[in-house]
């Protein structure tokens, strides 16, 4: 049933609903697609999906993945020593169109407004929790258990044209290197390989993320140091790039750790730093200073945030795993980390915030559990892109 506000809104000529539509967030547009079919049907319209893009505001919700579930939660950032920083939480679903069933979700992979998820059946599936719309995708041969996933696109056509990269890892000794790749296309609906354009030698440390269609990872060359990896999907070419020296004193237990996407327009990177068990952590945030990432191969870096726990703080023995995954705000100049903690002989997802003056701040989420399932953490914006 439409609201008044929504017929009032359709009572203006068409031309206008569309330019007022456009500038509206794509989360603040759901109710009018649950509640006017005519709303709803210029919501699938390739051409206003194109227009809102490029000119609504950017609305960012924090996702969580925990106990294969995900979820929406709030974060406030000013609470750094509020025990009620983190907001309730909000399941939200993904069923099989088979059954009514809740689908187990192991990892999840944003880009665009669509989020990639392997299952825990070994499915695959792309869905966007905006429009709910969501669509499988059939198995790679060559899909296997050290297989990732990351969901990009091409930058070279006047629309989003989605792919899928698949690259697989064997071990050589302690690092996971490259061995092979392939790609899914959303418009031939089937996989080929890659396996010519792998980067010899190469070890990734980090998940990936997507920003403007690429992926980017830290990665490592063998006897070199570390680097910034990423993957064009308009020429299905790996590229290195230059990563920042953090300020901290470098030694081997300092290292890259994760990457973060800022606001869909830059890059950031996590740096920990720990002599050894008994000294409190460092942490180190670097951005990338311009939006320029994709047309360029020498990235300049500032330094964002610098983080020290004293011998005082009770959490100063925390140590993060490489899985760690945060993204940071920019405005309240904090950071917000997600890792699993043992605690006790049991698991549980913790959410740390960090800010100014060595600001802390550790957050229980969930129950206790046995499972050594990573928690991840997003900083997500909602779109009405479509799923080819």
């Amino acid at each position: 049933m439409m609201t008044r506000k929504s017929l009032r809104l359709l009572d203006l000529p068409s031309d206008l609903v569309v330019e007022i539509l456009s500038r509206v967030p794509a989360r603040s547009l759901r109710q009018l697609r649950i509640t006017c079919k005519r709303c709803n049907a210029l919501f699938k319209d390739e051409n206003f999906i194109k227009k809102h893009l490029e000119k609504a505001a950017k609305q960012c919700m924090v996702l969580m993945l925990s106990g294969s579930k995900v979820y929406s939660m709030t974060v406030d950032h000013d609470g750094v020593y509020d025990d009620t920083v983190v907001g309730p939480q909000t399941l939200l679903n993904l069923n099989d169109f088979h059954c009514s069933q809740q689908i187990e979700i192991c990892k999840i992979f944003h880009c665009s407004g669509l989020l990639l998820c392997p299952t825990g059946n070994f499915r695959l599936v792309v869905w966007n929790p905006c429009t709910g719309q969501n669509r499988w995708i059939p198995h790679s041969g060559r899909y296997k258990g050290n297989s990732e996933f990351a969901l990009g696109y091409e930058n070279n056509k006047s629309c989003q044209t989605f792919k899928i990269l698949r690259y697989s890892w064997d071990r050589c000794g302690l690092e996971r290197q490259l061995v092979d790749c392939g790609i899914y296309d959303f418009e031939s609906h089937s996989w080929r390989d890659l396996n010519d354009r792998v980067p010899k030698m190469c070890t990734i440390v980090s998940k990936g993320v997507s920003l403007k269609g690429n992926i980017y990872w830290i990665a490592e060359k063998i006897y070199e140091e570390y680097l910034l990896l990423s993957f064009d999907f308009s020429t299905e070419k790996f590229k290195c790039l230059s990563i920042p020296s953090p300020s901290i004193n470098i030694d081997d237990d300092c290292v890259p750790t994760a990457l973060a996407v800022v606001k869909e327009e830059r890059l950031s990177v996590l740096y920990l730093y720990r002599r050894s068990f008994f000294d409190p952590p460092k942490i180190e945030i670097w951005m990338t200073t311009h939006d320029k990432i994709d047309q360029t191969k020498d990235l300049s870096w500032s330094k964002f945030l610098s983080v020290e726990l004293d011998d005082n703080n009770p959490h100063h023995h925390k140590r993060f795993s490489s899985s760690t995954t945060f993204f940071i705000d920019e405005k309240k100049k904090a950071a917000v980390l997600c890792d699993l903690e043992y605690i006790h002989k049991w698991n549980r997802d913790m959410v740390y915030i960090f800010g100014e003056d060595n600001g802390f701040m550790k957050i229980p989420v969930g129950e206790y559990k046995w499972l050594i399932m990573r928690p991840l953490v997003y900083n997500y914006v909602p779109s009405l892109v479509q799923i080819q």
